[in-house]
């Protein structure tokens, strides 16, 4: 084979011969094994082990355990890159797997590394390299199926669907991005299980979606989905803008879809990873986009980002958006009139500059505005620019501190606290008398 450990990360290879002197197994797997025998350069590198998360903990000052079905290793490095590393799993009849039918939910059990490769999802990701004595170590005919350019669930395809939905999106991910085509007996069971995606955990399904609209492969991935009907089953609300353009519509531009996510992919081959708000406006451009044209032919109401919430808010909810994409999204989308101004005059004023969510409001208006000969060089222009202030640091609610010592009402002898809300009885019996009196 042609893998090399000149290709591997470092750090990566660090790990492996840490674990491996503490005669631990460790393996580099899935992804990345994948990656450097088609002569891609990985993203990540994985690694699986049979040292228990408890031990890599102790072996690893950098390591936080992770994970509620499964738990995981996180080994961090500076700036921001994270190793995985975890234990080999069971084969999946262990009795400690807790089911709901045929969907697993918890399998936090152990086995060995040929059971492992076995609970994978795809044969070309469940193949291992041992950096003991450089072979690549095949338990499901992955390296056949990378020859051929084949997707293929390991398990019983129907089963393997049905345990984990998120495969439904995984195969048509590896299949778009690499080129390969489907196997017949995982495309039959794909298209007969997509309904099963909708019981997949709405925090997965949308860790999965932002991970090809964030790193430049949207395009083929959202056509798989399409062309297998699932994102229509995931976001019914699509369904309407998803076959040909937006030309037959009033408020259209003459745009595919499609070639607005091909533009998304283009954006992050130039400039890098998208944020999220850009790329979930770029996804939701067909409510967007008739909303920002109602907006360019009055002025602006307060708060600015309230038409796109109106019509955003319920397609948000139902894709369980995080609050502080969803924030950081109103506030880009919010200075989208003024943006707009400033491209018409070729100026952007230094008070919108400072703001700091102007470079995604100006990426997004980049992406959506209609295309003409000087939006190229304004974004040039506003890319050039010094970046604006950090955003405002959350306020947090100082909590009040509770007095210690003895109560202030009751009495101080015998330390009785009188009830809330009340203080307590005065014990001088003439009190009363003097008062009346």
């Amino acid at each position: 084979h042609c893998l090399s450990r000149k290709d591997i990360d470092p750090d990566a290879l660090r790990i492996l011969y840490r674990l491996t002197k503490s005669d631990y197994r460790a393996y580099l797997v899935g992804g990345s094994v994948r990656d450097l025998l088609l002569g891609i350069t990985p993203k990540d590198f994985d690694i699986a082990t049979d040292a228990r998360p408890n031990r890599l903990k102790k072996l690893f000052r950098n390591c936080r355990i992770i994970g509620r079905r499964f738990r995981l290793a996180h080994l961090h490095y500076p700036p921001d890159k994270i190793i995985e590393v975890a234990t080999f799993r069971s084969s999946g009849e262990s009795d400690a797997i807790v089911r709901e039918g045929d969907l697993i939910r918890r399998d936090n059990v152990y086995g060995t590394p040929g059971e492992d490769a076995r609970r994978r999802d795809i044969t070309i990701n469940a193949l291992f390299y041992d950096v003991r004595d450089f072979s690549v170590i095949d338990y499901v005919g992955g390296i056949d199926d990378l020859r051929d350019g084949l997707i293929r669930t390991i398990a019983d395809p129907v089963k393997s669907f049905r345990e984990d939905p998120v495969r439904l999106l995984r195969v048509l991910r590896h299949g778009s991005r690499l080129g390969f085509r489907l196997e017949e007996g995982t495309r039959e069971a794909l298209c007969a299980e997509r309904e099963e995606i909708l019981k997949a955990n709405p925090t997965r399904l949308l860790e999965e979606l932002y991970r090809d609209l964030c790193h430049g492969k949207a395009r083929p991935f959202f056509e798989a989905l399409h062309e297998f009907d699932l994102l229509r089953i995931m976001v019914p609300d699509l369904a309407p803008h998803l076959d040909g353009s937006d030309s037959d519509d009033e408020d259209g531009d003459g745009e595919s879809y499609f070639e607005r996510l091909g533009r998304l992919d283009d954006l992050v081959r130039e400039r890098g990873v998208a944020s999220h708000p850009v790329a979930l406006a770029v996804f939701l451009s067909p409510f967007i986009l008739p909303v920002a044209r109602r907006l360019a032919e009055r002025s602006a109401p307060h708060p600015p980002w309230a038409p796109f919430e109106e019509v955003l808010q319920p397609v948000l909810r139902n894709l369980k958006i995080y609050r502080r994409d969803e924030d950081r999204l109103w506030r880009a989308l919010g200075a989208w009139t003024r943006v707009a101004k400033a491209h018409r005059r070729s100026a952007v004023p230094k008070a919108l500059a400072a703001r700091h969510y102007f470079p995604e409001a100006a990426e997004i208006y980049g992406l959506l505005a209609p295309r003409d000969e000087t939006l190229p060089r304004f974004l040039e222009g506003v890319r050039e620019l010094p970046p604006p202030d950090p955003p405002p640091a959350p306020q947090r609610r100082r909590r009040r501190r509770r007095r210690s010592g003895a109560p202030h009402t009751g009495d101080p002898r015998t330390g009785d606290r009188a009830e809330r809300g009340r203080r307590a009885p005065r014990r001088d019996a003439g009190a009363g008398e003097r008062r009346g009196g």
